[in-house]
């Protein structure tokens, strides 16, 4: 072992990562949509999620006021999507029309359900906590759904073996587990 800086010793554990889309709305009740590396689950019973949004994000802005957000999991066929969601930087463009995002509505929130992910979880915020430059937005799961179809979890990936690429954009490669 010798000591490194932080980020030397993060690249030994950053790969892979799932990703998430997460979803809410403006206080017009305008759907938005990011993509998320930093999640995890929390708790069983209630179920809950945790997510960290960075605080200049517009939808940090959306899910502080709404005190909701949807957690979608991409599947694999939405590659080039996902990365386009967390590399755009135009907070106010329509990317479920520019990135073939099926919409659907749920029952409980307002913010839209992603027909074409593998699962989408409708979540109420019911607690929130500052971590430096990022905010973790706690939601309890309030309804669940999931696809039938067979599809791969994205992943944030890098060289290593045993993972096929399917979408990169500097510095970011997504893809998958290869079979």
């Amino acid at each position: 072992m010798e000591k490194k800086s932080f980020l030397e010793a993060m690249d030994k554990w950053r790969t892979p990562e799932r990703l998430v889309l997460v979803t809410s709305v403006n206080e017009s009740n305008e759907p938005h949509v990011i993509t998320v590396g930093w999640k995890m689950r929390t708790s069983f019973n209630p179920p809950m999620f945790a997510i960290a949004v960075g605080n200049g994000k517009y939808m940090h802005e959306c899910i502080s006021q709404s005190e909701e957000f949807v957690l979608a999991v991409p599947g694999d066929d939405l590659a080039e999507q996902v990365l386009a969601c967390g590399n755009q930087s135009n907070a106010f463009e329509d990317r479920f029309k520019k990135y073939g995002l099926l919409t659907k509505t749920g029952e409980s929130v307002k913010s839209p359900l992603i027909d074409n992910c593998i699962a989408n979880f409708e979540c109420q915020v019911i607690n929130q906590v500052d971590s430096g430059d990022h905010t973790i937005f706690i939601g309890q799961v309030v309804n669940s759904y999931s696809s039938n179809e067979e599809k791969q979890n994205l992943l944030v990936v890098d060289d290593q073996a045993g993972y096929e690429v399917l979408a990169e954009e500097a510095p970011y490669a997504v893809g998958v587990v290869k079979k």
